[in-house]
C-alpha cells in the first residue's frame, strides 16, 4: 500500500483497468502535492454505467496512501443515452445514434462512496457548477472527457474558460473519443476551437506516450489521449 513505485508498475504495464485514469490520478494528486494543495476535483463527463466512476474511487483510495489529498469526484450525464442536437454532422451521427449508452446499470449507484452524479445535459448543468460546488476548495485536477458527440464536448469544455482558482496549473485531460475520428468532427474539433478562443491551451504532452509504449503498447495511442490543460498565466504555473 505504501509503495508508489509498484503503483507506477501497475499503470505502465497497463495491469489495472482504466490505467489512464489511474495515471491521470497519479499525476494531478502529484502536482497538487508539491504545491500545497489539500483537496482537489475529479470530473468524468459521460459516465455510462458508472463503471469509470467506481475504478476512480478504488484508484483514490491508492493514491491516498502516498499522498496527503483528498478528493471530491463528479459524474456528468444525461442519463437516458446520446441526445440528438439537430443531426449536426459533426457529432458523428455515422457511428452514434440518439439514445446509445443508456444507464441501465443501476445497481452500480451502490458502489459509489464518494462520487456525486449530476444527471442531465451538460450544456446545463455545467452553469454555474464550479461556484455552487465551491471548486476553488478543491481545484480540478483530472477531467475524463467521453460524451462522444461534437456539441456535448464543446459545451463541457466551457468548463475549462472558468477562472484559473478552479484548476491545477496543469490540469489533466484524457478525451476518449478518438479512434478513427477526424479532425473536423467529435472531441479533435471541440479540442481545436477551444484552442483558437482561449488563452488557455489543451496541449499534448510529447513523448509520454511512446515512452509508456516501452512498457506496455497501448499506450501508443491511450497516451497521445491525455492532455494537460496548460494555464500560463496560473500564478501557481511556475511554482
Amino acid at each position: 500500500k505504501k509503495n508508489i513505485n509498484k503503483f507506477i508498475d501497475l499503470i505502465k504495464f497497463g495491469t489495472l483497468p482504466r490505467p489512464h485514469y489511474a495515471l491521470g490520478l497519479l499525476l494531478a494528486a502529484h502536482q497538487a502535492a508539491n504545491l500545497g494543495y489539500k483537496k482537489i476535483s475529479i470530473i468524468e463527463f459521460g459516465c455510462w454505467n458508472c463503471d469509470g466512476l467506481i475504478d476512480l474511487e478504488h484508484y483514490i483510495k491508492d493514491i491516498k496512501n502516498f499522498f496527503q489529498i483528498d478528493f471530491e469526484v463528479y459524474g456528468f450525464d444525461l442519463g437516458d443515452g446520446h441526445p440528438d442536437y439537430d443531426s449536426d454532422p459533426r457529432d458523428r451521427l455515422y457511428e452514434l445514434s440518439k439514445g446509445d449508452y443508456p444507464f441501465d446499470k443501476k445497481i452500480n449507484l451502490d458502489k459509489l462512496e464518494i462520487s456525486e452524479l449530476i444527471l442531465g445535459d451538460v450544456k446545463d448543468t455545467i452553469k454555474n457548477f464550479a461556484k455552487s460546488r465551491k471548486i476553488d476548495n478543491a481545484p480540478i485536477g483530472f477531467i475524463s472527457f467521453d460524451l462522444g458527440l461534437y456539441t456535448s464536448t464543446k459545451n463541457a469544455l466551457k468548463l475549462l474558460e472558468e477562472d484559473n482558482k478552479y484548476f491545477l496549473p496543469r490540469t489533466f485531460l484524457y478525451f476518449d473519443n478518438n479512434y478513427f475520428v477526424l479532425d473536423n468532427e467529435g472531441d479533435r474539433l471541440a479540442v481545436k476551437e477551444f484552442n483558437e478562443n482561449n488563452k488557455k491551451q489543451i496541449c499534448s504532452i510529447n513523448e509520454m506516450a511512446e515512452q509508456l509504449s516501452l512498457s506496455w503498447k497501448k499506450w501508443l495511442f491511450l497516451g497521445k489521449r491525455i492532455c494537460t490543460l496548460s494555464d500560463q498565466n496560473h500564478p501557481k504555473f511556475n511554482t
